[in-house]
């Protein structure tokens, strides 16, 4: 039987580009599917339809492109995102930033950093600032040649010393805190002690990235923090750290004024686990009626019940002669065969 023409396999791209242009139509998702791994000729052919259409339609395009790869991990949109870096409007380029996050295509380094250290709007700056934290991970987990990770740091470094611009300097300090390079964690300490607001929520949002237990006390002295974001990035970081002992202090937060605040505990206690998370989250859910925070809650229950399982598999004792059967499920004898 002939495939259907309609499919999205089958979708001609010249479709795609006709409906593009037909800005009294939002884009419908059988044509966003048709932008995921874009081949080189489709690319040129949309790149003029692309400078055509409205500052409005390619935001929307790019917006609904990111919350699709969001939630499907199959697609991604880097042709569509990489071209959209240049585009003439700041918004667009501080979204397709965005949308390049799951990329691990280190060849956008050198890219993002002449963005951070070009770009004439300072808040597309602090975009690419941010969107290098993303290549620091990935050297650090062996994703990508340390040579691509110490460019990224090496440019983050040279933006939070030498930058006139705050924003970019604090978006520089939290992409460094996945990091493990040995001046980091001064630079996490200087900027939490100096006191100022916006770079204590900074410091605890590095802490978070840093997977380093040394910031416990940090973290729980800024939960009780009156400043909302500092108490939500303090949550943050202690559900990333996974410290049990910020248990009282997130219970206490999901009673918080802030929705904010309350799903950032709601989600912190579902990465610590334990006694009594569940049933309170259950509780914010008959309490509200917003439909984006059931949603979440609803998540962090699910990832709850993952990470209580996780919890139970690390208790198990396995004693040495446990650790052979693993080694070796078929009984085999390890002496050497040769010898008698």
């Amino acid at each position: 039987m002939e495939n259907d023409k309609n499919s999205e396999d089958q979708l001609d791209f010249s479709d795609v580009l006709a409906a593009l242009q037909d800005e009294t139509t939002p884009l419908a998702p059988r044509y966003l599917y048709r932008l995921s791994a874009l081949e080189p000729a489709d690319l040129a052919a949309l790149q003029p339809v692309w400078q055509a259409v409205s500052v409005a339609r390619r935001l929307a395009v790019l917006e609904d492109l990111e919350m699709l790869a969001e939630s499907n991990t199959v697609m991604h949109f880097d042709a569509v995102n990489e071209m959209a870096l240049s585009d003439e409007d700041a918004r667009v380029r501080i979204v397709a930033i965005r949308g390049l996050w799951a990329s691990e295509q280190a060849a956008l380094i050198p890219q993002l950093i002449h963005i951070l250290r070009t770009d004439k709007d300072m808040d597309v700056r602090a975009q690419a600032a941010a969107g290098l934290g993303r290549f620091v991970y990935l050297g650090e987990v062996g994703e990508i040649a340390t040579s691509a990770q110490q460019e990224a740091e090496a440019a983050l470094l040279d933006a939070l010393h030498g930058d006139e611009d705050p924003m970019i300097q604090r978006r520089a300090l939290e992409s460094l805190g996945f990091s493990s390079r040995p001046e980091i964690p001064e630079l996490i300490e200087n900027a939490f002690d100096g006191g100022e607001e916006e770079w204590v929520s900074s410091a605890l949002f590095a802490m978070g990235r840093s997977a380093d237990e040394r910031w416990g006390p940090q973290v729980m002295q800024s939960l009780a923090d009156p400043n909302t974001e500092i108490s939500r990035e303090a949550a943050k970081a202690a559900g990333e750290l996974e410290l049990s002992e910020a248990r009282p202090g997130l219970f206490d937060l999901l009673q918080d004024e802030e929705s904010e605040v309350r799903l950032a505990a709601a989600w912190a206690l579902s990465q610590i686990g334990g006694n009594g998370i569940a049933d309170a989250l259950e509780e914010m859910i008959e309490r509200t009626e917003d439909e984006d925070e059931i949603d979440l809650l609803e998540s962090a229950i699910e990832n709850l019940a993952f990470t209580n399982e996780m919890d139970e598999l690390s208790l198990l004792d396995f004693s040495p002669e446990d650790l052979e059967d693993f080694a070796n499920p078929d009984g085999a004898d390890d002496e050497d065969p040769d010898q008698e």
